[in-house]
């Protein structure tokens, strides 16, 4: 039986009445971590009150020091600080209280945990809860080191390795068979079909030594061929893709397990989102909480949603406290998970939430905690909402109401001035539009954007934001379908700060630059797409508080320097910035014929290979329509753009996922292509 390393420790509390909480066990070796913390930490107050508890806390978390741009290691989890770095461990915690009559107190509380690297770490509560069960039975070492080998010897070697952009596929397809060719009997054949090396037998999985292989083992495998692709694939089997099944075996049981197979960064556990905005939303009759709060924190208008307040919190880094006074550890823990997934994207355009995250802490380490800028933490002590000055923001789960702190500082710890240069004097953009001088002491927006007309406040896009993701919830959408959305608004947000960069910094290291040797006509452009100039100003004058309050955060230092930069680096597409082409067909009405025709060459000029075809489609998530931008091109009434519609249309077809976008068109648009291509 093979051996990995999905869990790196084991570790057993218990509640003594004269010693108050400790810690016995720690398999196989010690975590570095100070013992007191760590017992303090599986034990939570109030555990004793329940019959079982579910908590989740961090190990090793690092924060990076913006002035010497180096991470440094925080004094929370570490003996010390000298060590080399360790990995960041999530810790899944079962703390168990079981009455006994003969016991000093009338009952024994003991607490055991598994510390992973894995996010998807509630795959191990069924062999937790097994674990804990036979340590009641019987408390000897022997239970962790069997529990240990139990974990670490799930078998994920057929777990297909998908890609970033196959990831981003996946999880807003509504089809639970996309990539169904990836999952293969076979271990040693599963390869991305993204890969970029070997041919496109070995790309697809099929046995290089086709000759070799029977009739009968064929049969077996249940292989057919696809006729769009003419790849051989396996027929769909009405699994869930978007799952890898397994098996934990712990002491002669077998434990059915699903590795979810779309968790991105910054997405930990199996939290809700839905679950928070419901906490957190004000019933509809009542338009949210009145501003003002604080420049970074409020919305356009007199109202700000609870859920936008904390949106804006996250994005400019303030401090955040969810109190769940009587509530079980692991209820308040999925809060704060939530919120780091709300921040960042749900973990597709930005980072540095969970290295931030205490889901669940305590009065013994609220030093500790205060030392960590912008912390999103998880507390059952009502202690922490008298003290105003320990947080900006504070969540109360019982009451569903977001509170701001009074003592709230208006810039952003650390930071006293901002990262690039500006000069009152020099305060034009290139359409020669005035934006006035910036504070350089404190985070403010630019005076002059500002100064938009009174019609500009019409229309509140955040207000528009909120009725759209309640809407999708009261129509009993799914969470990916939730998640979607808030991920498109933040990269939205990104993109926004990148066009305010250049307009009031005049450059940006965010922003997709513009190649006058790829684009020598400036059909394409660059940049995020605005209808017109009016409504490029209401946004900017909308978001330029919390723009400037986002770019003093350890988030944006992340996605200035790593997170951006490695996007146009990995990208199979960098010629062409598709998301932006995308949104032209999408937003922009009577385009004309020669932009069309630009945007539809490059498109055709960079898509080439199934690396750049599967990039392309992760642009297109089907749950906003899929490829129906593009379709609209096969209505045209210009020859040339029909031509080169159906084209690329051909040419996505050849690949197994873009077969199923184009399956999933509207009936209208997929019998004008096949009379489009019959025609040719």
């Amino acid at each position: 039986m093979t051996i990995s390393n999905h869990v790196q420790n084991v570790l057993l509390a218990e509640f003594d009445i004269d010693k108050g909480a400790s810690l016995k066990y720690q398999y196989p070796n010690d975590t570095g971590t100070d013992e007191h913390v760590l017992s303090e930490l599986m034990l939570p107050d109030g555990a004793h009150l329940r019959a079982e508890d579910w908590t989740i806390f961090c190990l090793n978390q690092t924060i990076p020091d913006l002035d010497k741009e180096q991470e440094i290691t925080t004094t929370t989890n570490t003996k010390d600080n000298t060590e080399e770095e360790k990995p960041l461990l999530y810790v899944l915690n079962l703390v168990r209280t079981k009455h006994d009559a003969t016991a000093r107190r009338g009952a024994h509380v003991k607490a055991m945990a598994i510390c992973t690297q894995h996010q998807f770490l509630h795959i191990y509560k069924p062999v937790l809860l097994l674990a804990m069960e036979k340590y009641f039975e019987n408390p000897s070492e022997e239970v962790l080191k069997s529990l240990y080998k139990a974990v670490n010897s799930m078998d994920l070697s057929r777990m297909p390795k998908f890609s970033w952009h196959e990831r981003q596929i996946l999880r807003t397809s509504d089809d639970k068979t996309m990539f169904e060719e990836m999952f293969i009997e076979d271990p040693d054949k599963v390869i991305s079909p993204t890969s970029t090396t070997g041919s496109d037998s070995i790309r697809w999985g099929e046995n290089m030594n086709n000759d070799e292989e029977d009739e009968t083992s064929r049969l077996r495998r249940g292989t057919f061929i696809d006729l769009a692709s003419g790849r051989e694939v396996l027929p769909s089997l009405g699994k869930d893709r978007r799952f890898f099944e397994t098996k934990i075996e712990y002491e002669g049981i077998k434990l059915p397990i699903r590795v979810p197979l779309t968790v991105n960064d910054e997405e930990v556990g199996d939290f809700s989102l839905i679950n928070l905005i419901r906490t957190f939303s004000p019933p509809a009759t009542h338009p949210g909480s009145p501003n003002p709060h604080h420049p970074h924190l409020d919305c356009t208008g007199s109202y700000t949603h609870p859920i936008m307040l904390l949106l804006n919190a996250l994005l400019t880094q303030k401090r955040i406290i969810f109190l769940g006074y009587g509530h079980p550890s692991g209820e308040v823990a999925n809060y704060v998970l939530a919120a780091c997934a709300l921040g960042s994207g749900c973990g597709t355009v930005l980072r540095g939430f969970t290295e931030r995250a205490f889901p669940y802490t305590n009065l013994t380490s609220v030093d500790d905690l205060l030392k960590c800028p912008g912390f999103i933490a998880g507390v059952t002590n009502p202690t922490y909402e008298e003290h105003t000055a320990w947080w900006d923001v504070l969540c109360n789960i019982d009451t569903g109401k977001i509170t701001v702190s009074k003592d709230i500082e208006l810039t952003c710890p650390g930071v006293s001035h901002h990262p690039y240069p500006y000069s009152s004097n020099d305060n034009t953009n290139s359409d020669g539009q005035s934006f006035g001088s910036l504070s350089l002491g404190r985070s403010s927006t630019v005076n002059s954007l500002n100064k938009v007309d009174d019609k500009s406040k019409d229309r509140d896009t955040d207000i528009e934001f909120m009725n759209d993701v309640m809407s999708a919830i009261q129509g009993h959408y799914g969470e990916a379908h939730v998640r979607a959305k808030f991920q498109d608004y933040v990269g939205r947000f990104v993109r926004l700060a990148a066009v305010y960069e250049e307009d009031v910094y005049h450059q940006t290291k965010i922003g997709w630059p513009h190649d006058t040797e790829l684009d020598p006509t400036g059909l394409l452009g660059h940049g995020f797409v605005f209808t017109d100039n009016i409504t490029k100003q209401k946004e900017l004058a909308s978001y330029a508080s919390r723009i400037e309050g986002w770019r003093q955060t350890i988030s944006y230092r992340y996605y200035q320097k790593q997170g951006f930069n490695s996007l146009i680096q990995n990208s199979s597409l960098q010629k062409v910035d598709v998301y932006r082409q995308i949104s032209k067909l999408k937003t922009l009405r009577n385009i004309p014929e020669n932009e069309i025709v630009a945007i539809l060459e490059a498109l055709l000029q960079n898509i080439v290979s199934d690396k750049s075809m599967i990039e392309f489609l992760s642009y297109l998530p089907q749950y906003q329509g899929g490829l129906s931008p593009l379709g609209l091109c096969l209505f045209h009434s210009s020859t040339i753009i029909r031509r080169y519609a159906v084209e690329l249309f051909n040419r996505l077809a050849r690949n197994p996922t873009g077969h199923r976008f184009i399956q999933g068109m509207s009936r209208y648009q997929k019998i004008t292509y096949e009379r489009l291509v019959n025609e040719v």
